[in-house]
């Protein structure tokens, strides 16, 4: 673990210093974890190749005042989740029209969904499609549901740290977490169902 540390922090002084090979590094580094944090939050490449850009940016300038409290991959998250959060704040204008969706949540959908999941034989069978599926439907999500949603389940950011993160207060993290819960349930319980009549 000494070593891996020290790796990094050789490796931070020597681009602060102007090492481009050593910035190149961080870069090869970081970029897949950078892409897919923001593709995820975003659901979109465009974009997501839009805060790769941005965030690997911000580190070139940020980085000589890098002070090493954090890890610096955990710094460059951070970064990158940042940026991500601002563009979908600013999207959410556009998106209020689909905020009504989890309206079509049906309880007995939701029990069948933890049924097939506990008890379906077809469900070794079913894990990878499922794993992707529930990619498709996180994407789906509008903007203020998947935020919360990729931060918390996916992440594994704490309550606190998302409302910090995005500006929510704690009961509308609580809330928004819960309707895409709801939400992904629900439509997750279609596909299983679906599997299962077409098996």
């Amino acid at each position: 673990m000494f070593d891996i540390e020290n790796q990094e922090l050789i490796l931070i002084e020597k681009a602060k210093k102007g090492d481009k090979s050593a910035l190149s590094e961080i870069i090869t580094q970081n970029e897949s974890m950078v892409y897919n944090t923001a593709l995820r939050l975003l659901a979109n490449a465009d974009e997501a190749e839009c805060v790769l850009q941005e965030t690997f940016l911000k580190v070139i300038q940020a980085l000589p005042d890098f002070k090493g409290q954090s890890s610096l991959s955990t710094w460059i998250y951070r970064i990158a989740t940042n940026f991500a959060l601002m563009r979908l704040r600013g999207k959410k204008k556009q998106m209020s029209g689909l905020d009504d969706v989890e309206n079509n949540i049906k309880k007995e959908t939701l029990e069948n969904f933890n049924k097939s999941v506990d008890a379906n034989p077809l469900s070794s069978v079913l894990n990878a499609e499922l794993r992707e599926e529930m990619e498709k439907e996180i994407s789906r999500l509008s903007p203020k549901f998947r935020s919360v949603f990729v931060l918390k389940d996916i992440e594994g950011f704490s309550l606190k740290e998302i409302s910090e993160m995005t500006g929510l207060s704690l009961a509308a993290v609580k809330s928004n977490l819960h309707r895409a819960r709801l939400i992904l349930r629900n439509q997750l319980a279609e596909f299983v169902e679906h599997e299962k009549k077409s098996h």
